[in-house]
């Protein structure tokens, strides 16, 4: 073909786009999950979606546009894009993105950001078009069975800085939703401190509800959160990304608790915790802004395994 219809995304498109968004995001959920959360989405997100299809109307590439509502700004934009591997450079991914700039000026959008893995095709599809680089973030691997744990040593600095550690599900046991708007707050403030792709707002209560307590990944029993008292400082979150594998939601720790061994205290606990109900591995992803995680999980034997960059392209 010498040109690739878009067109709007339509219900019976979920199988086609569930089958080739897994192809550059091994996380997609399949097509009925994937319904279930656009379902859900805040409607601030503003979500568009397009598929570039075939002579038969089938599509062989998606794109889409929305707002990141972790880090909200009506002027900004995440783009994604997923292309057949059989179809790749062959202008599906052009086709897209003319569709999409087209949506993104009508919206008077200022700034549009995307993820690329290094050395994948998107690379040729962001130098054509002038995107620059402004974040980068790693992925890290820790081997469950190599991990290190709570020591004495370490639990005592902890706890004689008068912090102890509990769950989120022992605290929504304890006290109810009073927790959950807690642990959310926390949350909140422990995002602020680095930007990546736009600054940091709060993510919605509901969806932090959705990632942390209620969908099939959320741990809360593995959601570890660090008290001064009754004031929450610090947290290390897993979630199931498989069968035998955890990720690491967030770990963060406010500013002014930090350099007292919490935060490590915090992903020891995940590792014992790991390691008691048989996962073999944990992930965890990390910016190249939070020098000071970057060098916990060194210590800790996170090696470095996968590397994306953030790139913004300004349209005003």
């Amino acid at each position: 073909m010498t040109a690739w219809p878009v067109r709007g995304f339509e219900d019976r498109d979920y199988t086609a786009y569930a089958r080739i968004a897994r192809l550059h995001r091994p996380g997609v959920a399949d097509a009925e999950a994937a319904r279930a959360e656009d379902a859900a989405l805040d409607p601030r997100a503003d979500l568009v979606r397009v598929v570039a299809v075939d002579e038969e109307d089938a599509p062989v590439g998606y794109g889409a546009i929305a707002h990141d509502l972790g880090r909200y700004d009506p002027r900004r934009y995440v783009l994604d894009l997923g292309v057949d591997t059989t179809l790749r450079r062959r202008g599906v991914g052009a086709a897209l993105w003319d569709r999409l700039r087209s949506e993104l000026e009508s919206r008077g959008a200022e700034v549009v950001g995307l993820w690329a893995g290094d050395a994948t095709a998107c690379q040729a599809f962001i130098a054509k078009r002038d995107f620059v680089e402004t974040g980068r973030m790693y992925q890290q691997v820790l081997a469950v069975a190599a991990a290190p744990l709570p020591t004495r040593a370490a639990e005592e600095r902890v706890r004689g800085a008068g912090i102890t550690i509990t769950t989120l599900a022992a605290l929504r046991d304890a006290i109810g939703d009073l927790a959950l708007e807690a642990a959310w707050d926390l949350h909140s403030a422990c995002r602020l401190a680095f930007d990546t792709l736009g600054p940091a707002t709060p993510e919605p209560f509901a969806e932090w509800i959705r990632g942390n307590l209620t969908d099939d990944a959320a741990l809360p029993a593995a959601h570890f959160i660090a008290l001064d008292g009754a004031r929450y400082v610090g947290l290390c979150s897993l979630r199931r990304e498989s069968d035998d594998t955890l990720s690491i939601g967030l770990t963060g720790v406010l500013p002014g608790y930090r350099r007292r061994g919490i935060g490590r205290l915090l992903k020891l606990r995940a590792h014992a915790w790991a390691r008691a109900h048989g996962f073999r591995e944990i992930h965890t992803t990390t910016t190249k802004a939070n020098a000071a995680m970057l060098a916990l999980n060194d210590a800790l034997g996170y090696p470095i395994v996968g590397s994306w960059g953030g790139y913004e392209l300004r349209l005003r």
